[in-house]
């Protein structure tokens, strides 16, 4: 296991990418090794709206989401430098992506759909898979949105390491483009 690093953060790392890819466990072992808050952008649209990111995507809609999506990151990138795990589509959304880009680091954890099939076949709260094969509707995913989380700051390949190392190459990676 690596060791804490002194790094004084001067903005958010933003973690972007696909389900499954680990940002939310790269994320916390980030923030320990940094010693900053964590925060995921699902768990906080949660909090302010008082339910389940299924049920806003069920009862309100996609865009009634993204919308809130929106909002919350854009308030969560105005507080102290910290460590923000976002939704699958949070950086596909034009304008997100533009809060992030202008209010943090962005970090691209890139998979591919071998590594990331496993993680999420067998669970049932992704609502852009409830509709058909999950596979198929993953691949079709990936090819629309990689092209976009390439936009991101960084890109950290992440197939088959562990999060430990995952979290070390982010760190190498800043420390080279941004804290020289």
């Amino acid at each position: 296991m690596t060791t804490a690093r002194l790094i004084i953060l001067p903005k958010t790392i933003t973690l972007v990418g696909m389900m499954g890819v680990g940002k939310t466990s790269v994320g916390r072992k980030l923030a320990k090794q940094l010693s900053v808050m964590f925060r995921d952008s699902d768990q906080e649209v949660e909090s302010a709206a008082g339910q389940t990111v299924s049920n806003i995507y069920e009862w309100y809609g996609e865009q009634a989401f993204k919308d809130t999506e929106r909002r919350v990151i854009s308030r969560l990138l105005s507080e102290r430098p910290h460590i923000l795990s976002t939704g699958v589509e949070a950086f596909i959304d034009p304008e997100t992506r533009r809060i992030i880009k202008e209010n943090s680091y962005s970090v691209w954890l890139n998979a591919s759909l071998d590594t990331i099939y496993p993680r999420v076949a067998h669970r049932s709260h992704r609502p852009q898979l409830e509709k058909g094969n999950k596979q198929e509707i993953l691949e079709q995913l990936i090819n629309e949105y990689y092209p976009i989380y390439a936009e991101a700051d960084i890109q950290i390949e992440c197939d088959h390491q562990s999060a430990d190392l995952t979290v070390d190459k982010i760190i190498d990676e800043l420390e080279t483009r941004f804290w020289k």
